[in-house]
């Protein structure tokens, strides 16, 4: 029987830790900091003469993201060792040498979704995919480098630590896995919100995501298989399909030109997504729900 310190208080400091960082404060101070050296040192990034406010460039909203991840990144980290006490282990992330397999499952298990889910939207005519010329080019630019490290690796080995790795850690120590499966999926989806575009069904999809990957987390008893699932679903999106990631599209980033095919669309938002990206078409519900009910099944046996 789980007393009331563990049910409540464990929860409470996992949801404080996310509206901290969901609100913006917690990677004020690192940004104050890190622009005003660069400031002085560069005279970067430039300022408005008429307000004296930060011009967001699309260099500037980069770099503006990776500080946030990674402050976001240390915050929870930190919360975990000082505030929980406990150890990178009970978070289920085991250590580098027993990490290949659950991450490697991860991949293959993400690939196989994304790759249906684009012959599903291409049979129906929703997408269209155009293999590039001579493969992906393009040019680095900061703000390129930035969205990618923050799409494909930053963002999320972050959003796993956050969200598998200490909310649902939380709440089923105090409530059970079931619960845990839902509150983490409704924090991870709510997390979303505020990216650009999103869409009821995006967000719908979002949780279904976030059961799908802490189902396979659950089975295989490792956040590695989580992280694999969710770097390789924002890389292909970003690199295989040239599409937007959760609302976040390369092209704003300065960066169109680096995915293998390039993606036109055709017909209702709701089938291709629209500027959401692929996680907003209902095909992506049902390959979801699909995916869930069959991990759901291959738990129940295992149990």
């Amino acid at each position: 029987m789980s007393s009331a310190s563990d049910r409540f208080w464990p929860v409470l400091r996992a949801l404080s830790l996310h509206a901290l960082v969901w609100s913006g404060w917690a990677a004020f101070i690192p940004t104050i900091t890190i622009f005003a050296v660069t400031r002085r040192t560069a005279a970067w990034p430039s300022l408005d003469p008429s307000t004296g406010q930060l011009i967001l460039t699309p260099a500037v909203n980069g770099v503006l993201l990776i500080i946030g991840q990674i402050t976001s990144l240390a915050l929870f980290l930190l919360a975990w060792h000082f505030l929980e006490r406990k150890s990178l282990r009970g978070m289920l992330l085991d250590r580098l040498s027993g990490a290949w397999r659950p991450f490697l499952l991860g991949i293959l298990s993400s690939l196989a979704t994304i790759v249906t889910i684009g012959l599903l939207m291409m049979a129906s005519g929703a997408v269209h995919l155009t293999l590039r010329a001579g493969g992906a080019t393009g040019h680095a630019s900061l703000a390129g480098v930035c969205f990618i490290l923050a799409a494909a690796l930053i963002g999320p080995f972050t959003e796993e630590i956050e969200s598998r790795g200490y909310l649902f850690q939380a709440v089923s120590r105090g409530w059970g896995g079931p619960t845990a499966v839902i509150a983490t999926a409704i924090v991870f989806a709510a997390r979303h919100l505020q990216n650009p575009h999103a869409s009821a069904i995006g967000i719908v999809n979002i949780v279904l995501i976030s059961i799908a990957i802490t189902l396979g987390m659950i089975f295989l008893r490792s956040l590695w298989y989580a992280i694999g699932w969710h770097v390789a679903w924002n890389s292909s999106l970003i690199f295989l399909f040239g599409s937007a990631n959760s609302g976040f599209s390369p092209q704003a980033f300065g960066i169109s030109g680096i995915s293998l095919f390039s993606s036109s669309l055709t017909g209702s938002d709701i089938v291709t997504g629209g500027a959401f990206g692929m996680e907003g078409s209902i095909v992506v519900t049902g390959v979801l729900a699909l995916e869930i009910v069959f991990l759901w099944r291959i738990r129940a046996r295992s149990a």
